[in-house]
Parts: structure tokens; sequence; C-alpha cells
């Protein structure tokens, strides 16, 4: 009954409101999430004017990108077509025309991030789309002129908008001087644990190139988004388009490469990927979680490349960071915030750059719910249970948990028996972190980590610290480390959690 009411609709209605319901209707059959990051503004659909429109013209992507859609999102489309105008309707598939593919070329094969349209005052009359036209016979229109329903797309992180201090300010210079002489420095490698800005970072590169450089191709893309492509790619005989989209970028960023662990078919494409644009000079950026040499399961071909290009560290936020991230914060929404509130936020919240936005989001809710200014005790017992959260207790498990886990350590070793260096060394690290990080007693330490006795505690404790005086190499799985950097890299995955 409702497929009757709606092609009665269909009827009545313009060419304009056909195309705006079917383009709603399609939005109801695959979701909200999936039709903004796969259509987005990019799609235009044409109906016949008419008592009931008996042809619609669809005119989406270019090339690997306009098949890839057609055969992802076809039988959808084509539903949503008849489900609106009837069941006789036919409808045509086409690309964009060339003079639409300068804007679609950074976002083939993959969804593009859209900054989202400014908000109409309420009450205010919707007026017509830029993108819609009369066309002979035909009403194209990209987007439906309202969509209430439609969810908020972030926008772009901006370069200038992140925040630079003593703990990033490599990893800035190093994207400003991509941006500046793209290919220079390639493949650039910005790691760092989660929620430090690297994504951030990567993005507002892509911006910044577009911005200084209107004509290039930057394209930027999440390894599962690589990924899922690639593999549509193979199974839909559209390797060449696919092939073509990555590797004629003038410049790739790939966010989060250690998904690609484990993925054999994909890292080959990946290092093939970045073979072919080192070869032609263009630029490639990399964002991981941790160092690459955490990471041998990428392989040797691929990392020895990455490390003829840049690697830079990302670390947490250091304090001038965070309280520079807090004031930005509160200038962006006119949030009036006294220093010594900021200064808590900023003393506190001392993990990642997303708890200082948690914060901020419940202190400006709080502060609207009561009606009352920010004040500092009204902000201490707002965030109280953030701020225990942030400063969780960290456990004798936590911490051989977390030296395994930044290199590649078996499980259990450090509560075995063994004296060799490559387990008595990790095992000394072990116990003082042990002794920095955590309340327990030198018996307990020593207990958990192979019932020693708490000189041993002790004596590990003086070594290390000896160690870190003389900047010391330090054995861990096999390979020396400077003793600064492996604490730095364990305490980096204790913050990850």
């Amino acid at each position: 009954m409702g497929n009757v009411t709606d092609v009665a609709a269909a009827a009545d209605d313009g060419d304009a409101a056909v195309a705006d319901r079917i383009l709603r209707e399609l939005r109801s059959r695959i979701g909200d999430d999936r039709y903004a990051v796969w259509f987005g503004d990019g799609v235009r659909i044409a109906a016949e004017s008419g008592a009931l429109p008996r042809r619609v013209s669809v005119t989406v992507g270019t090339g690997f990108s306009h098949e890839w859609l057609r055969r992802t999102f076809r039988d959808e489309l084509e539903s949503a077509v008849q489900a609106i105008c009837g069941p006789a309707t036919t409808v045509s598939w086409e690309p964009l025309a060339a003079e639409a593919q300068g804007a679609e070329a950074t976002a083939s094969p993959v969804p593009r991030r859209r900054r989202p349209a400014a908000r109409r005052p309420r009450g205010t009359p919707v007026a017509a789309a830029p993108a819609e036209r009369r066309a002979g016979d035909l009403m194209v229109v990209s987007q439906p002129s309202a969509a209430p329903q439609a969810p908020a797309r972030r926008p772009t992180p901006r370069l200038s908008e992140f925040v630079v201090g003593p703990s990033n300010r490599m990893a800035s210079a190093a994207v400003e001087m991509a941006v500046a002489r793209p290919g220079e420095m390639s493949p650039l490698v910005i790691h760092g644990p989660s929620g430090v800005g690297k994504t951030h970072l990567l993005e507002g590169l892509c911006d910044r190139l577009r911005e200084l450089h209107p004509g290039v191709n930057a394209v930027y893309l999440s390894a599962e988004q690589f990924t899922t492509a690639f593999l549509q790619s193979l199974h839909g005989s559209g390797l060449p388009g696919f092939r073509r989209t990555c590797r004629g970028a003038d410049v790739l960023v790939v966010d989060d490469l250690q998904f690609f662990v484990g993925k054999r078919a994909t890292l080959l494409e990946l290092q093939h990927t970045v073979d072919a644009l080192h070869r032609q000079g263009r630029q490639v950026v990399l964002g991981c979680d941790r160092e690459i040499d955490a990471l041998p399961e990428l392989g040797p071909e691929l990392l020895t490349r990455l490390r003829g290009g840049m690697i830079v560290r990302l670390p947490p936020p250091d304090y001038d960071v965070r309280r520079g991230i807090v004031a930005a914060i509160c200038a962006k929404r006119g949030l009036a915030m006294p220093d010594d509130v900021i200064h808590y936020v900023a003393t506190n919240m001392t993990r990642h750059a997303r708890e200082l936005f948690g914060a901020c989001n419940r202190l400006e809710a709080t502060s609207q719910m009561l009606g009352l200014p920010l004040a500092l005790g009204m902000v201490e017992e707002a965030l109280a249970d953030l701020v225990r959260s942030s400063a969780r207790s960290v456990r004798l498990a936590d911490i051989e948990r977390a030296v395994c886990q930044a290199f590649g350590i078996e499980s259990g070793s450090l509560q075995s028996s063994r004296r060799a260096r490559t387990t008595s060394h990790p095992r000394m690290l072990a116990m003082f972190l042990a002794r920095k990080h955590t309340t327990a007693a030198l018996t307990e330490i020593g207990a958990h980590f192979g019932r020693r006795s708490h000189s041993t505690v002790i004596a590990a404790q003086k070594a290390v610290g000896e160690w870190v005086a003389k900047r010391s190499p330090i054995v861990l799985a096999d390979a020396a480390w400077d003793v600064e950097e492996a604490i730095r890299r364990v305490e980096d995955v204790l913050r990850a959690g």
C-alpha cells in the first residue's frame, strides 16, 4: 500500500521533488552513514518531466568509482527509483561529465570526508540547491533540498588548528615540509599512540595542499578503506582503475598502517604503490599507532622503503599542548573558561587529546544546565569521575604486558628463571617501571617477576637508573635499544591502555 501511495505522490510532484524523494528513499535503504560516506554531494538524479517519470538518469562517480558504485548500489538505487516512480520506470547510469571530474578525483574509489553545509535558521524557506539546474526536460538535483535526518559531518581538520608545542613540534614541522616540498621526504611516517593527533595532521596536510595547489590530486585513505577498495577491485575486475587512482595521486596519505598486518595481498599492493609513487617523485604519507620496528609483519621490503624516507614520533601531548588545546576549544565555542580551570583540565586530563574534548563537552553542558559560569569548585565536581579514570592505577600485570607488547617478547618470559640478557634486561626494565608507575611493595614486585627477593628489585632499579644516566644500551628482543627510548616506548603502550 505504501508503494502505491509513493507512486501516486510522484505523479503530482515536480521534477526536483521526485529526485528529492528518490534520494531520501535510497538513504533509508542503505542507511544514513553509508549514504553520506559513499554518495554525499556526488550523486545527481535526473527525472523526466511528465505526469509520471518513466526514465531516471543517475549520474555518479568517474571511471573506476562510477563502475564500483554502480555494481555495489545498483539494486538499492533502482529499487528506490521504482518504489517512488513505479515498477515500469527504467534507470540509466552515467559517469560525471569531464568538467566535474576534478572535484571527484581525490575521492575515488574511496569515500571523501565532506564539510557540513551551513545550518539553515529554523523557519526560513529552502533555497534551490546550487547544483540544481534545468536541462531540457530534465531537472538535475545533487542532494535533497532538506534532509533533517542526515547526520552532521565533522569539518576537515586544518593544520592551522593543530596546537604545536615542545612534544609535537618535530611532527608538525615534518608535515609542513611535506606540504611545501612534496616528494623530497617520501615516504613520511608519523607514529604515535591513539588520540595524539595523527589523523588531524594527515587530514590537515591534504587540506593545506589543496588550498595551496588547487589542482593537486591528494588522496586520503584509512588502511581499512585501502584494503576494502583493493579487494573489491579484485573481485570486480576493476584493479586497473584502483591502481590509476592510488598510483596517479600526487600525494597519497594512508592512515592506520598497523591495520595491514596479516593481509599479505594488500601489503604487496601497498608496497608496489609506494614504489610506483617514489619512482615518480610523488609524496607518500603514512600514519601508524606504533614504531615500524614493532611491526616486523609488514615485511622487510616495505620496512626498508619506509626507513628510506622520514619517520617521526608524535608523542602524547605535554602540558603546554594540552593547555593550548583546551584554550583553542574554548575560543572556538565561545566558552568562558578561567585560567585556573584551564590549568586544572590540562593537568588532570593527561592521556590524549580526546579526553580534553570530552572534558570540555561536559563542562559546557554543566555550565548551561546550571546557568552558572565555570568556577574551579564546580569543575572539580563535574570532572571527578573523568579525573579518576584518567589517573587509573597501573598494575604489575599491566607493566609486564606493556614490556612484552612493546618489544615482541613472549608472554611469561619475564617470570622465568633464565638469566640471559635477552630476558634479564626486559625483566629489570619492568621492575624499574613497576617502581615508577605502581604503588606495589618491593616484595610484591619481586614475587610477580619470578619469585625474586626485594634486594633483586632494588638492584634492578639502580642498574636501570645508571643506564639512563649513562645512556647505555639495553638488550631487548635480541636487539640493542637506547634505554630512554625503550622506557618511552613502554610508557606509550601503558598510556594507550
